[in-house]
């Protein structure tokens, strides 16, 4: 009996193994099984489906980081990353296909190493990512951290020799790419459709909006058309003092605390009313917003009392500000008086970051009556100059201190001249055409190529 026991423990042991060995061979040939096919480039079951589990893991772990969920079992979601897969895969095999065919197969040395440094410098990239995200406040080591790091994006199928294999391919297809738009070309004729098309957006847009046209050209947009009623001028600003300005927010934010307890009293004084002028009101709550209707009143009071008070520390407060900084104002007026060069006066005196850089530096602010944009004062005063070049008096602003303006141009109604938008024009159109000549080659490519597809392994 223990003869017989033992032989039959061995078979069932042999028998076990026999299926193990089995189903890992059957495993090893089903990812082996041919799902798309071009000429003698085969992409795999397994290749797929790897792609498949990469593109799942990375959009659950996307969604993850901004606390959404994602559920990469469902069926709608695989099947969405087999589409998305297979699709690229038919794209690579086809750009492959036609990189041998026109024989830009073969890296330079040169291009070897502009592919590893783009290697490196991606994978980097995605490592630093994973441990800003991951790791911030961890208590472990930096080599600890990066090696986790590491795993995690080993976990996502990416690793340094998959980023060098990437680039390689993004070398090759940037080859294929060069030689597929190397006679593309944007014509004088399309340059000024274009041109006529942003020149007709434009006055649409601005002609009867000069306040919005203004806005755009202080922020440094290129604009098409200009509306009549636009000019530039320059500004000396002579700002309060710091202390002055301090104070001066502080009053300000008195200013509206008590305007807010004025807003918060006559809420509880009108809701008190309510009560007393309701019919169907009880006594007792009658009673009650007797009470709180005098509390309320108390309550507006004191608020109106403190609001007049504010206003008054806040009025005092800029008076002295700007009578601490009228010297100085006066000075920059008595300099331009007697002949001194705008430009550099601004350069010296000038308190206003926007006339120390940048397009508003060089030409100016653009200004309009119906701006809101800017401060009532200096619109006001911009605009009430009545000659290219007048200066104006010293003007009292709402928050910042004296403005000295100066009308610099007028804004010259119509559209831009071509000429100093038909570069950009130009490479904007081309670098269009480029890829819409790319795409469309590409997908011509993909759609004359005879694939062999076969996806029904991908549901087993």
């Amino acid at each position: 009996m223990k003869k017989q026991a033992l032989l039959a423990l061995m078979l069932a042991l042999t028998l076990a193994l026999t299926g193990c060995t089995l189903v890992q061979k059957d495993a090893a040939v089903d990812a082996a099984t041919e799902i798309l096919r071009l000429g003698d480039a085969v992409v795999t079951k397994g290749e797929i489906q790897e792609q498949v589990n990469s593109q799942l893991d990375y959009m659950t772990y996307i969604y993850s980081l901004y606390g959404y969920s994602f559920d990469p079992t469902s069926a709608d979601a695989i099947a969405d990353a087999q589409d998305t897969v297979i699709n690229s895969f038919k794209t690579q095999l086809v750009s492959q296909a036609k990189i041998a065919e026109l024989g830009l197969d073969e890296l330079t040395a040169e291009e070897e190493a502009e592919a590893q440094a783009n290697a490196e410098e991606t994978y980097q990239s995605n490592l630093d990512y994973i441990l800003d995200a991951n790791y911030a406040d961890s208590e472990l080591t930096d080599e600890e951290k990066t090696e986790q790091a590491k795993a995690e994006l080993e976990k996502l199928g990416y690793s340094l020799e998959a980023a060098l294999e990437d680039a390689k391919e993004t070398v090759l297809n940037d080859k294929l790419r060069a030689e597929i738009i190397k006679d593309v070309a944007v014509t004088d004729e399309e340059i000024q459709a274009e041109f006529d098309s942003r020149v007709a957006s434009a006055k649409d847009t601005y002609e009867n909006n000069t306040a919005s046209w203004t806005t755009a050209a202080n922020n440094g947009t290129t604009l098409y058309y200009t509306p009549a009623g636009v000019r530039f001028v320059k500004q000396i600003l002579i700002k309060f003092l710091e202390d002055d300005q301090t104070k001066i927010d502080a009053a300000n934010a008195a200013v509206t605390d008590a305007n807010s307890k004025i807003t918060e009293a006559d809420s509880k004084v009108s809701d008190a009313q309510a009560i007393l002028d309701d019919e169907n009101a009880t006594e007792e709550d009658k009673t009650a917003a007797e009470g709180d209707l005098a509390a309320a009143q108390e309550e507006l009071a004191a608020a109106q009392e403190a609001l007049t008070a504010a206003q008054a520390e806040a009025q005092e407060a800029l008076e002295t500000a700007f009578a601490n900084i009228d010297t100085a104002a006066d000075e920059v007026l008595s300099e331009l008086e007697v002949g001194a060069d705008w430009d550099t006066l601004m350069a010296d005196k000038n308190q206003d970051p926007g006339m120390q850089s940048g397009i508003t530096a060089e030409r100016g602010y653009a200004v309009s009556a119906d701006m809101t944009s800017f401060d009532p004062a200096f619109v006001q005063a911009a605009m009430a100059l009545e000659n290219v070049g007048d200066v104006s008096d010293k003007t009292r602003g709402d928050s910042y201190g004296y403005y000295i303006i100066k009308y610099v141009s007028d804004a010259v109604e119509g559209p831009i001249d071509l000429a100093e938008v038909k570069d950009d024009l130009e490479a904007t159109l081309l670098s269009t055409k480029q890829d819409s000549t790319y795409d469309e080659t590409i997908q011509s490519w993909v759609d004359a190529a005879e694939f062999k597809l076969d996806t029904k392994p991908l549901n087993n």
